[in-house]
């Protein structure tokens, strides 16, 4: 799915859509959100540590949080931008 069918789809399910870059090698010890995400990395590698799952994400891929689910994460050597849904 390339970026601007995944910007309408997550409008079209609720989301409000940002955008944000990562500075490289940066991370976020473990929190959570109040709210649901469906991000896209649109640029870089993202890297997403929940309780179950250690992944790497890069360019074109997806990934999901739930509402209240903690997590760690951050950027591969060269950063990352994503497109991110919350609802």
């Amino acid at each position: 799915m390339n970026i601007e069918a995944f910007r309408e789809a997550l409008l079209q399910d609720g989301f409000t859509v940002v955008e944000r870059a990562v500075a490289p090698n940066s991370s976020l010890e473990e929190h959570d959100h109040d709210w649901e995400v469906k991000a896209m990395i649109t640029a870089g590698s993202f890297y997403v540590h929940t309780k179950t799952e250690q992944k790497t994400y890069r360019e074109g891929e997806v990934f999901t949080l739930t509402a209240n689910e903690a997590h760690i994460e951050g950027a591969g050597e060269y950063g990352a931008s994503l497109l991110i849904g919350r609802k």
